[in-house]
């Protein structure tokens, strides 16, 4: 599965408590001072590969490439493996790839890497029971991916019982023995640190949250993909509507539509920090007030009428809906997606102000949890294997990138006019064993589109001006276990109540229950573990 049709998974509106450090342990300084409490943050150590068309930063700005980089730079110097053997359980779904007996690119894997793997995998719906069943059951594997907000609970206990400390070996400039390691930012890190300690390997992803992406013809046909204020959206809206003929402007995803509105309202992203203490944007007028929008655009019939509509995209694609929402790392992986054709024809809209101003763009937390290392093993060992998700962790314009994403030149890809690689129909069911691999360990994002150079440039103008009013969220690199237990089951409960509200099932009135009932259930535990973690400056 590709990384960044991922969202499915970690949820476009889940909470994001997978992140930082737990309540416990001493003050120090701020990940922005290069230490969370008394941790120095691995020392950032960029790439030094084949030069990006367009340059990316350390805020979460993807490079942008117009070609494929003619001569991918080797980043890992040796063999990272022993010869034995790795276990670990990671994410896949889709396609089941031929055994390792019979799939020729899992085998050059294993060489290159020096290992045989042996990963067991869990999808969707079942990952977090296949977890929980093997730390139950004493089976902790050589790498554990531990997923987000997919209820997998006592994080910091188990990481604490289970997994290696790898803080010795990653903290300030440590981690330069791995250089890949050393090349994801510093935001990304976040996802792995708890009591003061690294507990894993993050796995990269976007720091951009959710986007609303639009058919670019479709709005064309009403001044394009944006609007001055509430009003103006509005209007176009209606315009794109046509029910009979089979158009409407926006997707039926309620809540998604409702965290895109409270955007327009700059409202807080999940949490507000003011003065030391923290409000959840449910309690916030900014939210009351996108719900009231999003029942007006529903009573403007304005929503596909299906919410459980399977096929948004080719929707999407064809101009039925003019605008849907999309991951920050899924909009950018758009442009590749089967059936878009040759030419890129959707945009991102940038967050107006409801008044007239700027809106906000909510940042994500940068990556999609960590990958622990079992402390069964010694120095040595736990060395190794941090090498082995050193090489997983190349990034693009690398030879190790190359392997692990297309293969073998002649056996699973060949190289398109441009020096593209293209998968053969053999590597196309062999590389499924390469998307379990990227929930082990993954390189950070970027922009690469063969032939579609124009597209590279406007997703990346649409990134920098979605820096320009972007609004982190208070509490990466905090931890609650709460949120990790809890926060998933009450955010749901209370988007129930969401989706209710929009549609006109529920009245007005709801609105103060479903917050009081989240508060007890959870909510106001949760402040109180990330406002004294904040307190404590860790």
């Amino acid at each position: 599965m590709d990384r960044r049709a991922f969202l499915g998974l970690a949820g476009l509106t889940a909470l994001g408590a997978l992140t930082g450090c737990s309540t416990s342990g001493g003050a120090g300084k701020s990940a922005a001072d290069g230490g969370v409490g008394s941790l120095k943050m691995p020392t950032y150590v960029p790439f030094a590969g084949p030069k990006p068309d367009f340059p990316g930063n350390a805020k979460g700005l993807d490079p942008g490439y117009l070609s494929f980089p003619a001569s991918p730079v080797k980043s890992v110097k040796a063999t990272p493996g022993d010869g034995s053997t790795i276990t670990g359980l990671t994410y896949a779904d889709g396609p089941i790839p031929p055994p390792m007996d019979s799939n020729a690119y899992w085998q050059e894997a294993n060489k290159r890497l020096g290992v045989t793997f042996q990963l067991e995998t869990g999808n969707d719906d079942g990952y977090p029971t296949k977890f929980n069943a093997l730390v139950a059951g004493g089976d902790i594997k050589d790498l554990m991916w531990v997923a987000p907000n997919q209820g997998i609970t006592k994080i910091a206990q188990l990481a604490e019982a289970k997994f290696a400390d790898l803080t010795p070996y990653l903290s300030g400039d440590a981690v330069k023995a791995y250089p890949n390691l050393a090349n994801l930012p510093e935001m990304t890190w976040l996802a792995a640190i708890m009591n003061g300690k690294i507990w894993g390997v993050p796995v990269a992803y976007s720091a951009f949250g959710q986007v609303w992406v639009g058919n670019k013809k479709s709005w064309e046909a009403v001044g394009g993909f944006g609007a001055k204020n509430l009003e103006e959206f509005f209007g176009k809206c209606q315009q794109l509507t046509d029910a009979k003929g089979g158009k409407w402007a926006l997707e039926s995803a309620y809540v998604n539509a409702v965290a895109q509105i409270n955007q327009f309202f700059r409202g807080a992203n999940t949490w507000r920090l003011e003065n030391g203490k923290l409000t959840h944007m449910f309690e916030t007028q900014e939210y009351a007030s996108a719900i009231e929008f999003a029942n007006r655009l529903f009573k403007a019939g304005v929503f596909y009428p299906d919410p459980k509509v399977t096929d948004i995209d080719s929707k999407l694609a064809n101009g039925t809906v003019a605008a849907a929402v999309k991951s920050g790392a899924g909009w950018v992986g758009t442009p590749a997606t089967p059936g878009y054709g040759t030419a890129w024809e959707m945009e991102a809209l940038i967050p107006f102000g409801h008044d007239g101003g700027k809106g906000v763009h909510q940042l994500a937390a940068g990556s999609v949890g960590f990958t622990g290392i079992s402390n069964k093993h010694d120095e040595k060992k736990v060395k190794m294997l941090l090498g082995v998700l050193d090489y997983l962790a190349a990034p693009f314009g690398s030879e190790e990138w190359l392997f692990l994403n297309f293969g073998v030149e002649g056996a699973q890809y060949t190289k398109g006019q441009g020096g593209e690689p293209k998968k053969t129909k053999t590597g196309e069911s062999e590389l499924y064993f390469s998307g379990s691999l990227k929930f082990i360990a993954q390189g950070p994002e970027y922009l690469y589109y063969p032939g579609l150079n124009d597209t590279t440039k406007q997703i990346y103008d649409a990134q920098q001006q979605f820096l320009e009013i972007a609004q982190p969220r208070p509490h990466n690199g905090h931890y609650s276990e709460t949120a990790i237990d809890k926060g998933q089951a009450i955010t749901s409960e209370f988007y129930r109540v969401v989706e209710d509200l929009v549609t006109g099932r529920q009245p007005v009135s709801a609105l103060k229950g479903a917050i009081d009932k989240f508060r007890s259930s959870g909510g106001d535990k949760m402040r109180k573990e990330y406002e004294e973690s904040i307190a404590k400056g860790h």
